[in-house]
């Protein structure tokens, strides 16, 4: 980029902010002068500046520069679709994808964050992911993850970090020994009282009589809260006592009850029933855990229809962005049939594998259950 074109942009951004070049050199500790010169091409900021110059006007450095990848959600999916689909195949092509594609991409908000995901989708799969620190494959693919969570939060809004790249990225300084760094990363989010800025601002809407606004604004808190309460359900089902666990489950069953709503979090009923299954066995109660893995399966054949068919409740028929609909898009609907595939694999495995289970893998009730869960022959092993 020529000296010419760094002097054109920084006058636009001052413009555009409307800053005058004396706001500019105060808030910035230099002379008017300095920055006079700057934007007459007579002089370049110091290097040492620049970050400065970029926090204020809400720019990456690479901005500044002329430096932007323009590529579009569409191309961005792309690129996820088949960094997850090489990874399928073999995971060393798969991330030397991702490398190639991080590097062409490093300013692109977008492809880093996507990239990130496929890395860190790929961690638990990888061999050393049971160790605490992680080790071998899964350290590695850890470290990719990371740096690119980090390069994501780096081109994000300064000051207010995604949560997109925040969890995931405190799940891995977690599993690489880093408790306290990830626990003081998450712990200023989770709220300490109920958020009502969106019915606030809804309210402010339907004053000013702009209805549309209004609608939009109260569907996208009523998704958001629909999906935290479910996430928090299933992730409070292992901790319940055995009565809580009932309440859970029939909680989880009337916020699921029809198909619209299980796609907001398909993961909910089939881990719930999943902790009620198992307890049941560990409790000797032999009919009761049948039971219990029976409606498991189904809800697990529920979850992957959901993936391979998702549809959207009417009541979010103005967020369509944020919701699931089948696209067309061949190179989509595959990953999401290979995202059920290992749904089923998962439960599949947890129940030939897991001890709880050793009473009843000889069952032929258990064993049918077992295939259709895993959409296999009967004839899987059971733990050893």
């Amino acid at each position: 980029m020529s000296s010419l074109s760094l002097a054109n942009t920084l006058t636009s951004l001052r413009t555009a902010h409307h800053l005058t070049q004396e706001e500019v050199a105060h808030h910035l500790g230099i002379t008017k002068a300095a920055v006079s010169k700057w934007e007459c091409n007579q002089s370049m900021p110091d290097i040492s500046m620049l970050p400065l110059v970029a926090e204020l006007y809400g720019v990456s450095i690479d901005e500044l520069f002329g430096r932007v990848d323009d590529v579009t959600q569409e191309e961005a999916d792309a690129i996820y679709l088949k960094a997850l689909s090489l990874s399928g195949e073999d995971r060393a092509s798969g991330m030397d994808y991702v490398d190639a594609q991080a590097r062409q991409h490093w300013s692109c908000l977008p492809v880093v964050r996507l990239l990130a995901m496929a890395a860190f989708a790929q961690i638990a799969a990888s061999d050393g992911f049971e160790a605490r620190p992680l080790e071998g494959d899964a350290a590695a693919l850890a470290e990719t993850a990371e740096k690119l969570f980090r390069r994501a939060i780096d081109l994000g809004p300064q000051g207010a970090p995604s949560q997109t790249d925040i969890l995931p990225l405190a799940r891995i300084l977690q599993w690489t020994g880093r408790f306290d760094e990830a626990k003081a990363l998450v712990e200023h989010l989770a709220p300490a009282e109920p958020n009502l800025a969106a019915l606030s601002l809804a309210q402010l809407y339907l004053e000013e009589g702009q209805q549309d606004a209004a609608l939009v604004t109260l569907q996208r808190q009523l998704l958001v809260s629909l999906i935290e309460a479910m996430g928090t359900l299933a992730a409070l089902a292992p901790l319940a006592t055995d009565e809580q666990l009932e309440e859970i489950h029939a909680l989880a069953e009337r916020m699921q009850v029809s198909p619209e709503y299980v796609a907001l979090f398909p993961a909910l009923l089939p881990s719930v029933l999943y902790e009620s299954a198992k307890r049941s066995a560990e409790q000797g109660d032999d009919g009761e855990a049948l039971d219990a893995i029976t409606s498991l399966s189904e809800a697990v054949d529920g979850y992957c229809e959901v993936l391979l068919h998702p549809h959207s409740a009417l009541l979010f028929d103005r967020i369509p962005d944020l919701v699931w609909e089948e696209s067309g898009d061949s190179a989509a609907e595959e990953e999401r049939a290979k995202a059920a595939a290992v749904i089923r694999q998962t439960y599949a495995s947890k129940l030939a594998g897991e001890v709880c289970w050793d009473e009843l893998c000889d069952e032929l009730a258990f064993k049918e259950v077992l295939a259709r869960i895993g959409n296999t022959a009967a004839e899987e092993p059971c733990h050893e």
